[in-house]
């Protein structure tokens, strides 16, 4: 049998025109004991050289829900024959089975590869891509729905991959007749999927035309010229989600970003504690008195993807509990359906005034005799003035902001982008509590290992010396992670930091005395950083958090080894920028 591992017909295959997939030379060949052959192993689906048609799928479709391993026979250029396998069935009885039977038939393969399982994804897709050459373009009305039923399944499997990965979002990068899978999990990227760029532009150009709700899509019909928004629904394995759609067009191609919302009823059970998300007792001690407070704004802040949510509906939990007060939550959409919280779904549009059908509900809050109100988010004069309204008549109000820390929330709320006048906002009887959070990957248990066999000594002690901890209590993650914490489909081969498994909280909780709210009204915004941490009452690796910042919090669980330094640093920055803060702090 041939050598299979001749680079230079690669790079030639590589370069036919043709409906595979792009080639590449970087799959490095591994030699079969058994037989001596060299067998190029793909590890990403752009590696596979292009080919001009799938000849044959082993096993058949219906049988692949119990068989994992896959074989392939691709035509290539000039008559070639390739044979594409995972590696647990390489050299099996099925494979010699087939290479005889193509002897048989004429038709001898010339070339040999081993391939991941994420490879055989885009032989699938073009295989279906194949049969579906011979419907036409040319419908409309139900016609046009049922020949976009095969892009909106692909839709519908790539987000599947994310989902069930436990992804916050996933992100589809289009460059060239390429395209990339990625998602958010943990808050950090993983590479999960490679598709040929077609199959994803039919796939989002039909979820985005024939699924988005109808009054949130930005233009009537999918343009990757344009930057696009849309809420899409969607259903996998009885849960169902929306979609938060965001397209902008790029150099080369275009992404596509969907942030993943639970909208399912199902997702009322999911509603973790406060202790549960990760609040220490006097972060919890402090939330639970602004809760028992009867009016006052509780404002949280944090990026986008950080939890925010999902911490106001711990706090609405608790206060439904009892059943004593009407409590009525307008988001968009609904994240969590919350026992006891008349949950009202609304779509925010670009319309503005009496068109706008967010601004609508919030106004109507007022007239629904609410005790307590959640509004998704205070972005804007209309809904800055509306929550300022709610809290002046007395109502107690949760509500996220965008803002870079617990501090910058006056500074947002007081901005040209929301417009509320200082002398309002800082008031004890407007701001009961200011809330900033993030979240960090946490250490995988079983594999994390000593920072002191990770990190440089100058970066370790910089730890030491600015914060007080204790370098030999500090941990990393692994590189590649391990069974208990890889996710499956993602390709460790050039990660680092890897071996993670859930999230750390990080969160600074500020109740506003007389003295901050004076330094805060005065534009003394550096002052008022300065007294909150003057206030601090520990050491760093003390589980005491007041006085401190959301990065003193992750200091904390820095010092108890359950977050990696690499991620302190890129979530707040080297420690030796916190020098002159800890300082004055200790002052």
């Amino acid at each position: 049998m041939a050598s299979v591992t001749d680079m230079s017909s690669m790079a030639k295959i590589g370069n036919a025109g043709s409906t595979g997939s792009a080639g590449s030379t970087s799959a490095l060949p591994e030699r079969t004991p058994s037989t001596g052959l060299e067998m190029a192993h793909l590890r990403r689906a752009e590696e596979l050289p292009q080919f001009r048609s799938v000849m044959e799928m082993w096993p058949a479709e219906k049988y692949r829900a119990f068989n994992q391993e896959r074989i392939a026979v691709l035509n290539m250029e000039a008559g070639l024959i390739a044979v594409v396998s995972t590696r647990g069935v390489n050299l099996s009885s099925e494979w010699f089975h087939i290479l005889d039977r193509l002897k048989r038939d004429g038709k001898t393969p010339r070339m040999f590869f081993t391939a991941e399982p994420i490879v055989f994804e885009i032989l699938d897709y073009q295989v279906a891509a194949t049969h579906e050459e011979a419907a036409t373009r040319a419908v409309s009305g139900i016609d046009l729905i049922i020949a976009e039923s095969k892009p909106l399944n692909y839709f519908a499997d790539m987000v599947g991959r994310a989902i069930e990965i436990g992804a916050s979002d996933a992100h589809l990068e289009v460059r060239g007749d390429h395209a990339t899978l990625n998602a958010r999990v943990d808050g950090v990227i993983r590479r999960i999927g490679s598709y040929p760029a077609q199959i994803v532009i039919d796939a989002v150009s039909a979820a985005f035309t024939v699924q988005a709700e109808e009054l949130s899509r930005s233009d009537a019909a999918f343009n990757a010229r344009l930057p696009q928004q849309a809420m899409i629904p969607i259903r996998n394995k009885e849960r169902d989600f929306t979609l938060r759609y965001q397209s902008h067009p790029s150099v080369g191609g275009f992404d596509v970003v969907l942030r993943i919302l639970h909208s399912s009823a199902s997702s009322s059970s999911k509603v973790k504690t406060l202790p549960e998300l990760g609040y220490l007792p006097s972060q919890v001690e402090q939330l639970d008195l602004a809760m028992q407070s009867a009016w006052g704004g509780v404002f949280v802040a944090g990026v986008t993807g950080s939890g925010k949510t999902t911490t106001l509906n711990s706090m609405l939990s608790m206060l439904a509990a009892g059943g004593e007060r009407k409590i009525i939550s307008i988001e968009d959409p609904v994240e969590y359906i919350v026992p006891g919280v008349t949950h009202l779904s609304v779509q925010r549009t670009n319309a503005i005034g009496a068109e706008n059908p967010f601004l609508n509900a919030m106004r109507a809050f007022l007239r629904l005799d609410p005790d307590i109100g959640m509004f998704g988010e205070v972005r804007d004069p209309l809904s800055g003035e509306i929550a300022q309204a709610a809290i002046e008549t007395g109502h107690k109000i949760f509500t996220t902001v965008h803002a870079t820390s617990a501090l910058g929330i006056v500074s947002r709320l007081t901005s040209k982008m929301v417009g509320l006048d200082r002398h309002a906002v800082c008031n004890p009887e407007f701001l009961s509590i200011l809330v900033y959070q993030a979240l960090l990957p946490r250490n995988c248990p079983h594999c994390k290992q000593p920072a002191r066999e990770r990190l440089p000594a100058e970066e370790l002690n910089a730890y030491e010396t600015v914060f007080g901890l204790d370098i030999d209590q500090m941990m990393c993650a692994s590189d590649s992670g391990c069974a208990h914490c890889r996710i499956p489909g993602v390709d460790y081969s050039q990660l680092s930091h890897a071996g993670t498994r859930g999230v750390c909280v990080a969160a600074e909780v500020i109740t506003p005395d007389n003295d901050l709210l004076r330094l805060l009204l005065a534009g003394r915004d550096l002052d008022a950083r300065d007294h909150y941490h003057a206030t601090r009452a520990g050491p760093f690796d003390a589980p005491d958090m007041r006085g401190k910042a959301a990065w003193g919090h992750a200091l904390y669980s820095l010092a108890q080894g359950q977050i990696d330094p690499y991620y302190f640093k890129t979530t707040f920055g080297h420690p030796k920028g916190f020098r002159q803060i800890v300082q004055k702090g200790s002052s």
